[in-house]
């Protein structure tokens, strides 16, 4: 469902798609701007177990803003103890 935003009050409406108010709302364009819905932020993965594979604790690390070369370059082991130290 599209909303609009009046650009003057900042009063909003979602009219139901096709009626006569979404109609009257999309031809004023100056007065009656849509809002774009925002993208859903992107989830991180869950923490990792101790036990997992190699390659989702570099998943993980490189949600977490490490490079995957940084990741690769570290054990499994080391990458879970680097993000226990963190929680810390």
């Amino acid at each position: 469902m599209i909303a609009y935003r009046n650009v003057r009050t900042e009063e909003v409406h979602e009219p139901e798609p096709g009626s006569w108010m979404a109609e009257r709302l999309a031809g004023l364009p100056d007065i009656w701007e849509p809002l774009i819905p925002a993208a859903p932020a992107p989830t991180s993965p869950a923490r990792p177990v101790k036990t997992a594979r190699k390659a989702d604790w570099v998943e993980y690390a490189m949600a977490h803003g490490h490079s995957r070369e940084d990741a690769e370059n570290l054990s499994r082991d080391d990458l879970a103890r680097l993000f226990d130290d963190q929680e810390m």
